[in-house]
């Protein structure tokens, strides 16, 4: 089983996250006060059993205090911050927490992101993303939302798991859709033949 995991949208010691898309707190993630918010999100991210091979990708929005960065230690693994918008310290605080630190990664087939990246920049490869707490890009299978709200059961997603419910789907489809692009572009320049297969 693959120790590779994806989450978004931490927002650990967030007094507003609570409050969100709710006027009681509890009733969009977990917990009524930040302290309470801040252990239920750590244990559904230990809910996922990782080890000190497990790789965590953060998303973005992690944290919105400091101090609040050091509950990071209680996930054990490597951990790789890809920059959200809440992440605004200097990167060398973020350093003491995670192993590395990116805007966007292109790796596993994929794109990985805070923000969903525009479409034209998608190039063939769909795009696991956070930072959309209230909106999912449902009809749009390109995308994957990972914000810790929106996962199933509120954990992490592993890359097996991806790979199961999205990525090869996306994948695939998005290479029927390019294949059929190019076909069209060859017709239009006048071709005379048949094109590739």
């Amino acid at each position: 089983m693959s120790k590779v995991f994806f989450v978004s949208d931490l927002h650990l010691g967030h007094r507003k996250i609570l409050y969100h898309t709710a006027k009681v707190p509890g009733a969009y993630r977990g917990g009524t006060t930040t302290e309470e918010h801040d252990e239920w999100v750590i244990e559904r991210c230990l809910s996922v059993s990782p080890n000190k091979n497990t790789v965590w990708y953060l998303l973005g929005d992690i944290a919105m205090e400091k101090e609040q960065l050091s509950l990071l230690d209680r996930l054990p693994g490597r951990k790789i911050l890809i920059m959200g918008n809440h992440d605004t310290f200097d990167s060398i605080i973020y350093l003491g927490y995670v192993e590395r630190i990116a805007a966007m990664i292109k790796k596993y087939g994929m794109w990985i992101t805070h923000a969903p990246i525009h479409e034209v920049e998608l190039r063939g490869k769909p795009n696991i993303h956070g930072h959309m707490h209230r909106y999912e890009l449902v009809t749009d299978y390109r995308y994957f939302n990972t914000c810790i709200e929106w996962l199933p059961d509120n954990r992490p997603i592993s890359l097996d798991e991806l790979r199961d419910v999205w990525l090869n789907y996306a994948s695939e489809k998005m290479r029927e859709e390019y294949d059929a692009k190019e076909k069209e572009a060859y017709w239009q320049e006048g071709a005379l033949t048949m094109p590739p297969v």
